[in-house]
């Protein structure tokens, strides 16, 4: 099925504006955090894509991608907010 470039624009506009005010009370740096992981996510899955992997389960293994940079992202959030301590502080 083949989708009129018009119809995707003007979709993405209707959710953009649906959107925006929800959007608008996140705070910029939880956002950001939620960007990065997902084009992370996407950036694995599309540079395999372009080498030929056979990812498992195919297209949801972004899924997969997103679970584990938010699990490794959240970890070093968790550890960058811990107080310095020892000989070398």
């Amino acid at each position: 099925m083949s989708l009129n470039p018009s119809a995707a624009c003007l979709g993405v506009a209707v959710v953009g504006l649906a959107v925006h005010r929800p959007l608008a009370r996140v705070p910029e740096n939880t956002l950001k955090f939620a960007v990065g992981i997902m084009l992370s996510a996407f950036g694995v899955f599309w540079t395999g894509e372009g080498l030929g992997v056979a990812w498992p389960g195919g297209d949801f293994a972004i899924v997969g991608f997103a679970a584990m940079f938010l699990a490794a992202s959240s970890a070093a959030v968790v550890l960058a907010r811990r107080p310095k301590t020892g000989a070398l502080s």
